[in-house]
């Protein structure tokens, strides 16, 4: 007999898949592809986009779109089954483009507070600006070089 606490659904409602997506729909993960970034990471192999499809019980053209993206932020490899057409997804070791484009836009944001506060310098919140730019860019060099590293 087996203890259902500690049992784990096949499909796309794990509570793993769900924390993941909703701490990362709102860094601008949409949520099928955090969702399926959740699902495909529990898996031991590469799995086809029926069975995303079937799993995460979406379209199979979400879920084709939330493949391609996660593929292009370097979360998802896509490997081609020999003689056929038909592709499966596995997770990659290193997931991170997703983070490499949330540092690019915490660099951005660095430098539009610190240029503004520059070009203004007798706004009433120029010390807040500068401020706020500096600490985002200590955050901007820190992932910078945590990057580097992966």
């Amino acid at each position: 007999m087996s203890d259902k606490r500690h049992a784990r659904p096949e499909g796309g409602d794990d509570p793993f898949i769900e924390a993941l997506a909703r701490l990362i729909i709102p860094m601008g993960m949409p949520p099928i592809a955090a969702r399926m970034q959740g699902y495909i990471m529990l898996r031991p192999e590469p799995v086809s986009l029926d069975e995303l499809v079937a799993g995460l019980k979406v379209s199979k053209s979400s879920a084709s779109v939330a493949a391609r993206l996660l593929e292009r932020y370097g979360i998802l490899r896509c490997y081609t089954e020999r003689g056929t057409k038909r592709v499966r997804y596995g997770v990659t070791e290193r997931c991170a483009g997703f983070l490499q484009e949330q540092t690019e836009s915490i660099g951005a944001m660095a430098k539009l507070l610190q240029g503004t506060a520059a070009a203004r310098p007798d706004a009433p919140a120029v010390a807040r600006l500068a401020d706020m730019g500096a600490f985002y860019a200590r955050v901007h060099a820190a992932l910078a070089a945590a990057l580097s590293e992966a």
